[in-house]
């Protein structure tokens, strides 16, 4: 019975193992980069960002207001006029109101520079988004590549342990009936045995790290942790170029040296904005609107009034105790500070090529 269950075992095995799908490398990362959850995320927060790119975020566009009020009142008024002109009213019953309605557009005419610079900015902001979700991209796919090959080696662990438990079962045959024939020890049938289980318990260890290992890439994948497939052992492995071609690839592509690029970059902007606030800043405003008043009480019973109204302003700070000059010194500062970050980019970038190579 136990030889049949057994037999019913390894058929069920090897029918499962051929229904299952051989995923290739290319293949893998396909579907990483449609499903995998990091991958996705990335991609919508890009998305996101895109959203704060835009002229009107700086000023470009005139700013546009609507505003209205009501009021009602109704009290005991006294009033006392000066000469003769007007009788004095004494405890009269007065009701009162007002209604105003306005609309009001301003728009910044020039503040320096400023809002040009902070559009080039944003615009940088972008870069740096996209090389972000670049990062974050290359870097999942990395997981996925290792975990591939972490199952492609452990597929072919498992497969030589399996070669040795056939061959010391083998062994425990030929020692076992050696010793049935008295031309054996018992020595050689326990050693023998112990060779056998020590196999077995390597096979059973390798076939759980297998396994996880699959759930491990399922998992990168974005896909069902119990998903069943296998893996192909065939790979073409490129051929190696020369150094100077991957050095420059490395210098038109890498992502490290390209953020260091934008950061820089962002840095000089940070700069010249710092410069836009030692200039006057110009901005006008024109409104349109309504506004009434009435009284039951008074000279005046009602009054109202509708039209435009326009202005322009300038304001220029002369002194704020040194703060701009210390906010443009650190923006040097910093500009600095990005300058050497991406002069170290391109060393370590050219050190792990030096070392990969």
């Amino acid at each position: 019975m136990k030889k049949i269950i057994h037999t019913i075992t390894i058929v069920v095995l090897a029918v499962s193992t051929s229904l299952a799908q051989e995923l290739k490398l290319e293949e893998a990362i396909n579907i990483a980069l449609t499903n995998n959850h990091n991958i996705v995320s990335a991609k919508q927060q890009e998305l996101a960002n895109e959203q704060t790119i835009h002229r009107g975020a700086v000023g470009y566009l005139p700013k546009i207001d609507a505003s209205g009020s009501l009021s009602y009142s109704d009290n005991i008024s006294d009033q006392e006029f000066g000469g003769n002109s007007f009788p004095d009213i004494k405890g009269a019953e007065a009701v009162s109101g007002s209604a105003s309605a306005k609309v009001t557009a301003s728009y910044m005419i020039f503040n320096g520079f400023a809002r040009s610079r902070s559009y080039a900015k944003l615009k940088e902001g972008g870069k740096l988004s996209v090389l972000q979700t670049k990062i974050s991209i290359e870097g999942t796919l990395l997981q996925v590549v290792n975990s591939y090959y972490d199952v492609v080696r452990k597929t072919e662990q498992k497969d030589l342990i399996e070669q040795s438990i056939s061959i010391s079962k083998d062994r425990l045959k030929r020692v076992e009936t050696n010793y049935e024939f008295g031309n054996g020890s018992k020595i050689n049938v326990l050693n023998a045995r112990v060779d056998f289980n020590n196999d077995s318990s390597s096979y059973i260890n390798a076939d759980l790290a297998l396994r996880q290992a699959k759930h491990q890439l399922n998992y990168l994948l974005g896909r069902s942790i119990e998903t069943v497939f296998t893996v192909s052992k065939e790979m073409e492995v490129p051929i190696a170029e020369t150094l100077n071609v991957y050095k420059e690839k490395a210098k038109n592509n890498n992502t490290s040296v390209i953020l260091t690029e934008v950061q820089l970059s962002m840095a000089e902007i940070d700069k010249k904005l710092s410069k836009s606030n030692f200039m006057p800043t110009i901005s006008s405003q024109i409104n349109y609107g309504y506004s009434g008043t009435a009284n039951e009480v008074g000279v005046i019973q009602k009054s109202t009034s509708i039209g435009y109204t326009a202005s322009v302003s300038l304001s220029w700070n002369l002194f704020d105790g040194f703060k701009r000059k210390k906010a443009l010194e650190q923006a040097k500062i910093l500009l600095d500070m990005n300058g050497t970050k991406r002069a170290q980019a391109v060393l370590n970038v050219e050190m792990e090529l030096q070392n990969y190579y």
